[in-house]
């Protein structure tokens, strides 16, 4: 059995509302625990909300939608097995709404390694989001809105209007939301590496596999590193890498053009986005070493020593792929952000289509069926093989 049958397998199967299941075709099972943030003090409220997003999204702050507060996340295992002491944080996409495409992702790792894999929801995104979000006849009363209001929109789509709609009219968010994702991920480190989950044993080690915005939130925690807890770490970095002005988020399925445009005016105009973020960062919420991680991974000109020692210290301990017919992350400047640290990076280029969104599609064609399963074994026995095995292999 290969990649598109345990993804159609894991997709019928999989539930955040069970507790704890075994999918004995796939060889794993899966037990949801539930998390509460405590960082949402922080987040805006809805006083710059426009009046779409206060009818169609929330008429209430950001600190005070409960989805994002309160939720559940699953963690997977190989069958049979009740405790371990290796972690894998699987780290998803931007705007992502659904776990299915990375289920087979998640069974793979443990097949791979034998390890606990987590699939933890970043702020706002996956079941940290109100149901409304991702209704298409709203959100279409929504993008077809943004669409009037802005002369030369592009990719305007129902799957991407809450978000750039979000973003449009507080593109602080994108930091603030980002600034509890990771207080949330260090809360839950420090919960696995304490020994109080009742998955991982105490002293657990914990890695990444980080991909597409997941692989930005990574290079964070990398950079940030508080009390050195990543020092034992190792690192997959999918379809991601570079730096935030390098990236272009302009997809159907990401952002709108206008959304995009307006999260890159605010984060690369310096002066703008200090005065009126990182300031609240490090004198309200005293995090400068996050502030200052976050602010290496926006352009290769802020925090540059910063941001390529630590890669550099990583070197060993982190794997990138990239991949040529990415338009989110282009393959180019995933290299860029390597170039000085000695960093490997594999050059991947599938033989079937794809897109940075989608890059194993499940296809009914045979052929193209057998394709997508070869090349998603080859990915996932590298990465596994590197987490598991701490070596470097080369890629065929």
């Amino acid at each position: 059995m290969g990649y598109t049958e345990y993804h159609r397998l894991m997709e019928e199967a999989f539930s955040l509302d069970a507790r704890e299941s075994s999918i004995r075709e796939c060889g794993i099972t899966y037990k949801t625990y539930s998390f509460s943030s405590g960082y949402s003090r922080h987040l805006p409220g809805n006083l710059k909300a426009s009046k779409q997003e206060r009818d169609l999204l929330s008429s209430i702050s950001d600190s005070e939608i409960p989805e994002n507060n309160r939720f559940r996340y699953p963690v997977f295992l190989p069958e049979g097995v009740k405790t371990v002491d290796r972690a894998i944080i699987l780290l998803h996409g931007l705007n992502e709404r659904s776990w299915d495409k990375y289920l087979p992702w998640a069974r793979e790792l443990v097949e791979r390694t034998g390890y606990g894999v987590v699939l933890f929801p970043i702020s706002f995104h996956m079941n940290r989001m109100p149901e409304a979000w991702a209704d298409p006849r709203g959100m279409s009363v929504l993008s077809r809105d943004r669409n009037r209001r802005y002369d030369g929109q592009e990719c305007a789509s129902f799957a991407n209007a809450a978000i750039s709609e979000r973003l449009d009219n507080m593109p602080e968010r994108f930091a603030l939301s980002g600034y509890q994702s990771v207080m949330d991920l260090l809360n839950l480190v420090n919960h696995i590496s304490s020994g109080e989950h009742p998955v991982f044993k105490e002293s657990t080690e914990i890695h990444f596999f980080g991909y597409s915005i997941g692989a930005f939130l990574t290079q964070v925690l990398m950079i940030a590193n508080p009390g050195h807890i990543f020092d034992r770490s190792r690192v997959v970095l999918f379809a991601g890498g570079s730096v935030f002005s390098h990236i272009n988020g302009i997809s159907k399925f990401i952002l709108d053009q206008h959304a995009f445009e307006q999260l890159r005016t605010y984060y690369l105009n310096e002066s703008s986005w200090r005065r009126k973020t990182l300031k609240s960062y490090v004198e309200v919420l005293d995090v400068k070493n996050i502030a200052r991680a976050f602010m290496a991974m926006l352009s290769p000109d802020y925090f540059s020593a910063l941001r390529e020692r630590t890669f550099s210290a990583f070197r060993d301990r982190l794997l990138v792929f990239a991949l040529k017919d990415d338009k989110v992350f282009p393959a180019e400047h995933i290299f860029e952000a390597f170039d000085s640290s000695g960093v490997w990076v594999n050059y991947l280029d599938f033989p079937y289509p794809y897109t940075h969104e989608i890059p194993f599609p499940v296809s009914d064609d045979p052929v193209t069926a057998a394709r997508i399963d070869t090349w998603f074994d080859n990915v996932f026995t590298e990465a596994g093989n590197f987490l598991h095995e701490y070596k470097i292999y080369g890629f065929a």
